[in-house]
């Protein structure tokens, strides 16, 4: 019997970040979770969608993405609700998620927020954009190790390739830590493949000759399309693929052939791009468009007849534009490379171009991450040890310009694919289908967490309550001073001007210098007692306690601290 869909109640962390300038770098992994969360809001099932972002210290409010509270309006029983996530961690037992999911990856936070704050195990998902950084060994997967996590708790990998890499880096991670220290750890959770989206209705077929006119593109070249990031660094070596034009041009001399080379980069790439297309003599066939915005890719996909990529990057899991080309019907020739194994059906709607590796990576792992600013030169050498089958791929090529047909055919089933398998409904569906498997099994195996603080939370007063020349405690003494008894006669205004960093009351602060007005001699721990009485907590009232201290309104009488 089929199981009733629940209703999502789904929480997310979503980053602060500012919208992407026209000239600048677009990264795959801002697109995919900027489309997830659109698409969730007009595809996924009536319920409740609460998005939390962290208030800005330097901005005067969170960044509330207008865009899509618009869009929750637009489906019916869908409810979209903006909050700082430091009002989420006031809420203690009202944490009523039915599932909460990390668009961004950041697995270990959002099991931390759990189990830190929340008195029931919701089930948790995460999608992973990067799994290849030196620096997430320790701060993502050695974090997932320690993490208290359960069967329910998954990792959404975006192709097969990167859910084999993710479980070959765990396992790495975890025998380095039982022949180092002797501790045998392992992750509770699971893993699923859900592929990333692409929007059909944006990115789709169009009338090619308006296209080209339009872009001042030939009408009768044969075109030849790259759209990424211009980097070796951590995307793809281009000058291989310039060898392979230059072969394609010399073997057809009456052929109008033109590669397009759309995107940013740093200026050095562009610099020997450029170099390597006059060497090669290919001024007249190579088009650069740096950079090519982000609100045109689509038209560029659109006009052009096949759209090529010799990725051979590990920092690549995925590959969002051959979903992009296919969507416009446009045939992808890229090279058999992670994500894009899944997502290009080889011999159908293009071309998978064989790569090779060879084991070569011992100097590159112990230079990484030292002292290198993270700037990915360990990506760029390791790429460079992945071939590419230069022939192979002329040749695809070559049997798509010689036959139209062929092109129109994989045109058509491009458009077919994208439409059937990767427009966002259908990956939305694949979440919510997740999320209901989680819920029911976190129904049947209910957790209460045990009491008990992790490793990562810190102990400030513990650890560094030495600093002090004394610490106050419930018996220390304290008054009003000359600055609070003034401030009580004439009213001035409270020196607080920090009141959109601090979580602090001036009704609270002014409540305590009445107390201690009244009854000139109290201790520490007597007045946060009666300042707690009015609904506030012993903590939080002991810190506006304090703050008058620091600020010189109360005083300690006698050096009564210790």
């Amino acid at each position: 019997m089929e199981k009733p869909f629940l209703e999502n109640n789904i929480g997310l962390y979503i980053d602060n970040y500012e919208p992407v300038k026209e000239e600048e770098t677009v990264y795959g992994r801002d697109v995919a979770v900027d489309g997830f969360l659109k698409a969730l809001l007009l595809h996924g099932r009536p319920g409740n969608y609460n998005f939390y972002q962290t208030h800005g210290l330097f901005k005067e409010h969170i960044n509330h993405r207008s865009d899509l509270p618009d869009l929750a309006t637009k489906k019916t029983g869908v409810t979209a609700r903006f909050s700082n996530i430091a009002a989420l961690k006031k809420a203690g037992a009202q944490f009523t998620f039915s599932n909460w999911h990390e668009p961004d990856g950041d697995f270990a936070q959002a099991i931390a927020l759990r189990e830190r704050y929340s008195p029931k195990a919701y089930p948790i998902s995460a999608t992973f954009h990067v799994l290849s950084y030196q620096y997430l060994l320790n701060n993502w997967y050695l974090e997932m190790l320690l993490k208290k996590t359960y069967a329910y708790d998954t990792i959404i990998c975006t192709s097969r390739a990167a859910e084999k890499a993710f479980r070959n880096i765990l396992e790495q991670v975890s025998e380095a830590m039982q022949q180092e220290h002797g501790v045998k750890l392992r992750f509770g959770g699971n893993t699923r493949v859900i592929p990333l989206g692409v929007d059909t209705d944006h990115f789709k077929p169009r009338d090619k000759q308006e296209l080209r006119q339009m872009l001042e593109l030939p009408q009768g070249a044969f075109i030849l399309l790259w759209i990424g990031r211009i980097s070796p660094l951590d995307k793809a070596d281009l000058l291989p693929l310039l060898l392979v034009t230059r072969e394609l041009v010399k073997d057809n001399p009456g052929r109008e052939i033109k590669l397009v080379l759309g995107g940013t980069g740093e200026a050095v790439f562009n610099t020997i791009i450029d170099q390597c297309i006059r060497d090669l003599e290919l001024e007249e066939n190579v088009i650069t468009i740096r950079p090519l915005p982000a609100s045109r890719a689509h038209l560029y996909h659109a006009a052009a007849d096949v759209f090529v990529s010799p990725v051979d990057n590990v920092q690549e899991t995925f590959g969002i534009t051959p979903l992009e080309a296919m969507a416009c019907g446009l045939p992808q020739v890229v090279s058999d490379w992670d994500g894009y194994r899944d997502t290009v059906e080889h011999g159908k709607t293009g071309f998978l171009i064989p790569t090779y590796m060879a084991e070569l990576d011992r100097t590159i792992a112990l230079g990484s991450g030292l002292y290198d600013n993270f700037n990915l030169l360990d990506h760029f050498q390791l790429a460079q040890t992945v071939a590419i089958d230069l022939n192979a791929f002329k040749e695809a090529l070559q049997t798509l310009l010689d036959s139209l047909s062929l092109c129109a055919e994989m045109s058509r089933r491009s458009r077919e694919r994208a439409l059937e398998i990767y427009d966002w409904k259908h990956i939305i569906r694949l979440h919510e289908n997740l999320w209901d498997e989680q819920q029911h099994q976190a129904q049947q195996q209910p957790v209460i967490h045990t009491a008990g603080d992790p490793y990562n939370l810190p102990a400030f007063y513990r650890n560094f309550h030495h600093y002090a020349s004394c610490s106050i405690t419930a018996s220390t003494k304290i008054e009003l001073s000359e600055t609070g008894r003034r401030l009580l006669d004439q009213q001035p205004a409270l020196f607080f001007h920090y009141g959109n960093f601090m979580e602090l009351s001036v009704p609270l602060l002014e409540r305590i210098l009445a107390q201690l007005q009244t009854i000139k001699k109290m201790t520490f721990g007597e007045v946060t007692a009666q300042a707690a009485t009015a609904g506030d907590s012993l903590e939080s009232a002991g810190k506006h306690i304090m703050w008058l201290l620091k600020y010189g309104y109360l005083q300690v009488r006698d050096g009564q601290a210790v």
